[in-house]
């Protein structure tokens, strides 16, 4: 059965949002409902955007909308279900209840994010789980509407609490790689690579890279003399960097439109800033001497697909540029409309 779509008043900024119910298991099939809601401020980061790929078409699966059976791809049934088991007891605060969480629980920047541990807690606590996802929130059948709703993707990215990119299943080495990110993240100074701050703090830099010292043995060889980049940990990251996602140019467009943007592998979720600090790093080592890191890796880190990281950067900087305009057209506007205003009254 295909879903059955009331049609959205565009003069109201209206958009559909999937309310999904909690589960007791990762596997129990998706139960939601769409509502509809303004697209306004008071909506701000009442819910979550789900970026995705479609996935293969051949493999399907069921999820249940309003009581009634839809067929989506098992590529974005498991993204809803994922998101279902990170992010229901986040936003619950009940950890305990979702065997499909990670033992330590939701990430401390995530709990930041969310305000869990605030004022925000007992408004979060009665909330239910709100996701926008265009295969299902839009109507697919209808041109009008997908042409209406592309237009306002800026503004519902924006919008959103966060924006996950869903990049699939994890594999062995997933969770080495990601645990490596959160390492460099958390060794590498909060400003390090900014404008200003070699000149502040040059030790931070080649060559001594002393931030570096405490990760020193995530290039060390392996046990038996492997080549460290073989080690699981890169394996894994570059795996993550090399996902389907990530080649397709029009969706990191998108996803650059977002306030927080997100990854999400499995049940682990990585915030873009983790991805772009480790592309900082590797940039440094390959090509700055390095008292910490060995000379004879630097030429392997080409073989690293890094263009990951430059897209996302290239698409923050083309967003940031087009804010600027924005805000110097509205500066102009106004100034020109004092000036105006000034010369009528003389």
């Amino acid at each position: 059965m295909s879903i059955q779509y009331r049609r959205l008043d565009p003069s109201r900024r209206e958009i559909r949002l999937l309310e999904i119910q909690s589960a007791r298991s990762l596997s129990d099939p998706v139960e939601c409902r769409l509502v509809t809601v303004r697209l306004t401020d008071e909506l701000s980061r009442e819910y979550i955007a789900l970026s995705s790929l479609y996935g293969d078409a051949a493999e399907t699966e069921k999820i249940f909308v309003g009581g009634h059976a839809v067929t989506i791809t098992a590529h974005l049934a498991q993204a809803l279900k994922q998101v279902r088991a990170v992010f229901y007891p986040t936003i619950s605060q009940r950890f305990q209840r979702t065997p499909a969480r990670r033992p330590h629980g939701a990430p401390r920047w995530l709990r930041q994010l969310f305000g869990l541990g605030s004022s925000r807690q007992s408004d979060l606590e009665s909330r239910c789980l709100r996701v926008w996802c265009d295969f299902l929130c839009v109507n697919q059948r209808d041109d009008v509407e997908k042409s209406k709703q592309h237009t306002d993707m800026r503004n519902i990215y924006r919008n959103a609490e966060l924006v996950v990119g869903w990049l699939g299943d994890k594999r062995d080495d997933t969770d080495e790689a990601m645990a490596a990110l959160a390492r460099i993240e958390d060794a590498m100074p909060p400003h390090w690579g900014d404008p200003g701050d070699r000149e502040k703090h040059p030790e931070d830099y080649a060559p001594s890279h002393k931030w570096a010292v405490p990760i020193a043995s995530l290039w060390a060889p392996g046990p038996d003399g492997e080549i460290p980049f073989l080690m699981p940990h890169w394996a894994g990251a570059n795996d993550f960097m090399g996902r389907s996602y990530f080649q397709r140019r029009w969706i990191l467009e998108e996803l650059a439109m977002a306030r927080f943007p997100t990854f999400l592998i499995g049940d682990t979720i990585v915030p873009w800033k983790q991805v772009l600090r480790l592309n900082r790093m590797m940039e440094e080592f390959k090509y700055h001497p390095s008292d910490i890191f060995p000379a004879n890796l630097s030429a392997m880190i080409a073989e690293l697909p890094l263009e990951t990281a430059h897209k996302l950067l290239d698409e923050f900087a083309k967003r940031e540029a087009l804010e600027e305009a924005q805000i110097l057209k509205e500066t102009g506007s106004s100034r020109a409309t004092s000036s105006t205003r000034s010369t009528d009254t003389k």
